[in-house]
């Protein structure tokens, strides 16, 4: 019985674990897109020749924060 209770306890502990790590996937998500928000804004203040390659990282950088969520959600929570 004490062993059950201690696998049980070290379950919870571990799907707690996943939870905050998805959770921290998604605050990172939307950290990513406020980086969105500001390039493009500073691109269309400031224009300059590099103005489409730092719009196209951001871009690039959002979508795979978007791609780390998913692949967290389908790995850990399952």
């Amino acid at each position: 019985m004490l062993v059950e209770n201690s696998l049980l306890s070290l379950d919870l502990f571990w799907q707690a674990i996943r939870a905050v790590i998805v959770v921290a996937a998604a605050l990172y998500f939307i950290f990513s897109l406020i980086i969105l928000r500001q390039v493009n804004l500073m691109t269309e203040v400031l224009i300059t020749e590099v103005a489409p390659l730092l719009r196209g990282a951001a871009i690039l950088h959002t979508g795979l924060a978007l791609g780390t969520i998913i692949l967290l959600i389908g790995f850990l929570l399952r």
